[in-house]
């Protein structure tokens, strides 16, 4: 049933069609570097450029997110978050932001051809302008949905996987507007993934996300996002050694 309702909010949403809305095409390039350690803890670091390819309102960003994880159990992760980010717009309106999150993260189900999982955070946003002097600040909450769908293996852990991936995130503002990047956002997300081994991991996601300025307000922005992503694991965990 998880899976069924997933599936369907997610596309759904990615077939929404909104006729007053601004529509956009989008090109993000990730690289992911993880390191576990100690079993239960996981330090990332995301780099991302992504950039707008309709050339009448042309933007180019790039930002870096160290993120810091900690299994508190199977089936909760604690997570920490501080993306940084730059953003560069043809008319000269360049900004700045820092948006640190904490959240945690619910298996529903594991070591399963199905991955379901529930991700709750929340965010405190500081956005600047570069040609102002103040800085906008501003909280939401992030609600997501996601499903990771082994294709030829019996689970995610396993080498020469081809995997599926589906998702559904809801952004919620809790009080100030930050008009500049639209703080409320609806996102879906569908994608294939493909795991060479434990270390590289390669994905191609395509994302439909609506924006608008206010919570009550019409979506007045629709962007269809290509994303690559490679990822890299380092420190695999080695066998526990017991004498004889």
């Amino acid at each position: 049933m998880y899976k069924r309702v997933c599936i369907m909010a997610a596309f759904l949403f990615i077939t929404e069609m909104q006729g007053r809305a601004q529509r956009h095409e989008q090109l993000w390039l990730d690289y992911q570097l993880d390191y576990p350690f100690a079993n239960v803890f996981l330090f990332e670091v995301s780099a991302t450029y992504s950039t707008v390819l309709t050339q009448e309102f042309k933007w180019r960003s790039l930002s870096v997110s160290p993120t810091f994880e900690y299994a508190l159990s199977t089936r909760i992760d604690l997570t920490a978050e501080v993306p940084i980010g730059y953003t560069l717009q043809k008319e000269g309106s360049n900004s700045f932001e820092i948006s640190p999150l904490l959240g945690a993260r619910f298996y529903i189900t594991q070591n399963k051809r199905i991955d379901t999982r529930i991700l709750l955070r929340y965010q405190q946003r500081y956005f600047r302008e570069l040609e102002k002097d103040d800085w906008d600040i501003s909280n939401r909450t992030r609600i997501k949905a996601e499903a990771f769908i082994c294709i030829n293996q019996r689970n995610l852990f396993t080498d020469n996987l081809w995997y599926g991936i589906v998702d559904y995130e809801e952004f919620i503002v809790l009080d100030e507007q930050v008009d500049e990047r639209y703080a409320n956002r609806r996102r879906g997300r569908i994608g294939l993934g493909y795991r060479l081994n434990y270390k590289h991991r390669f994905e191609l996601i395509y994302t439909r996300q609506s924006s608008r300025n206010e919570i009550e307000g019409a979506f007045i922005s629709n962007d269809n996002v290509i994303q690559l992503r490679y990822k890299m694991y380092l420190n695999p965990s080695k066998p526990v050694q017991t004498d004889p």
